[in-house]
């Protein structure tokens, strides 16, 4: 079985590596797809934060997770592609990198933002980022 890794947050280049491991599957009906949604921390600004508060903070993110992560289920799902959903907070190509080691993964499968050139060079990308921290091929989807 081949095991794909896929960071899925809802956008349409995250839509279309959905579709990419669609068409894949049809090649390979051994395919087992992991989706991730990874949902960073919340800043916080000040010391009067209750732990309750935090705790609150956090179930939001991860239902929030949960609730984008429904639309690449119900997409796999119409097209009979055996996949688990994960969600996560935390800093998304770290989240990413745990993930591969955590599931087993071949592969990754994600869509790219497409800041630009010169947006990349001044604050990275997610996939430049999961690129080098990853040990398994990564596959770019426009």
């Amino acid at each position: 079985m081949h095991t794909v890794l896929i960071p899925f947050d809802g956008s349409a280049s995250a839509k279309r590596a959905i579709q990419y491991l669609i068409d894949l599957s049809k090649d390979f009906a051994q395919i087992k797809v992991h989706v991730l949604n990874v949902q960073t921390e919340p800043v916080l600004y000040g010391e009067y934060v209750t732990p309750d508060l935090l705790d609150q903070l956090h179930a939001g993110a991860l239902q929030h997770a949960a609730e984008i992560n429904a639309e690449a289920t119900a997409l796999l799902g119409a097209a009979n592609v055996s996949h688990e959903t994960h969600v996560a907070t935390g800093m998304v190509a770290p989240e990413i990198a745990r993930v591969v080691k955590e599931y087993a993964c071949d592969a990754v499968v994600m869509g790219t933002r497409g800041m630009g050139s010169l947006k990349n060079l001044v604050l990275g990308s997610v996939a430049t980022q999961v690129v080098h921290e990853v040990a398994v091929p990564v596959t770019l989807v426009k």
